[in-house]
């Protein structure tokens, strides 16, 4: 099973963002990408290095750069089942 961590710096480190859903994760970076450029006048400098694709994303907001990324750990099946059980290692 496949897990998706969102991580990024904003004025310093972003709590993480955990999920099994891609989607879920996704939109959580685009909505953070979208608020970090509400209401903001960027230079073309700026606006030629801000982007959202599917695994990351950079707003360039008044030369402070915010960064965000999406990570794929694979979740092994025996860490599900020791964690059905209520098994701890």
């Amino acid at each position: 099973m496949q897990i998706y961590i969102l991580h990024g710096y904003v004025d310093g480190l972003i709590d993480p963002v955990v999920s099994t859903d891609y989607s879920s994760v996704f939109d959580a970076m685009k909505t953070a990408y979208e608020s970090a450029l509400e209401d903001v006048k960027q230079t073309p400098d700026e606006q030629d290095c801000t982007f959202l694709n599917g695994y990351s994303a950079t707003a360039v907001v008044c030369g402070d750069w915010h960064e965000w990324e999406i990570s794929v750990a694979e979740l092994p099946e025996e860490a599900l089942i020791n964690n059905e059980r209520g098994d701890h290692e």
